[in-house]
């Protein structure tokens, strides 16, 4: 299967360039394609011929979204519904991870993908913004929603992990400030990456 991967230097990339060792794989970076312009997107498409397109890129770090809506949605519902579009002129299947940031965290329990979203921020509208572009134009894509990555490239937008930072600052022996209001399942990359590249053969779309 020829797989082009959008993101690969990323922290949830790098494991995925590793767990589809066995594909046909076209791993692409930042450098080499611009989820934000069409013709970006569609050249890619056209030149790898894939058939199914695994997008990690996106807009993440929360209180920047906040402060630039514009590159968020820029980013995360233009890129998407740009993937889409050439996905669907190209014939081919794409995966598009998503955020546990589409719902509001007021349930009180677990999600599951029959949960409403309700976002609160825009960072979570964005990318459920960007979801909705996907379900609107295709009928084979996957949408991953998922929460606390965490991976050995650490994330690069973040200045690497949650765990590596903790230890860093235990060991400087500085005050540790964390927000205390959030509950999440902190998702390590490789686990990850081995179940999308288990999950984009199944064709449960």
């Amino acid at each position: 299967m020829r797989v082009l991967l959008i993101g690969a230097g990323g922290q949830l990339g790098s494991d995925l360039v590793k767990a589809l060792a066995h594909e046909d794989l076209v791993a692409l970076t930042h450098s080499d394609i611009e989820v934000c312009d069409p013709a970006s997107v569609r050249v890619a498409l056209q030149t790898h011929t894939p058939q199914v397109v695994i997008n990690t890129a996106a807009f993440h770090r929360v209180d920047d979204c906040e402060r630039e809506p514009e590159r968020a949605f820029a980013v995360n519902v233009h890129g998407a519904r740009n993937l889409a579009l050439a996905c669907k002129e190209q014939g081919c299947a794409l995966l598009h991870m998503s955020t546990d940031y589409v719902f509001d965290g007021r349930k009180g329990s677990a999600y599951d993908e029959s949960d409403v979203p309700c976002p609160i921020n825009a960072y979570g509208i964005s990318k459920l913004a960007g979801e909705f572009f996907i379900r609107y134009l295709l009928d084979r894509y996957y949408i991953v929603r998922t929460s606390g990555l965490y991976g050995v490239a650490g994330s690069s937008g973040k200045g690497g992990n949650f765990v590596e930072l903790m230890l860093r600052l235990a060991r400087e022996g500085k005050e540790i400030k964390v927000v205390n209001d959030q509950t999440l399942t902190p998702t390590y990359t490789v686990d990850l990456a081995q179940a999308l590249a288990q999950l984009i053969r199944t064709e449960r779309y």
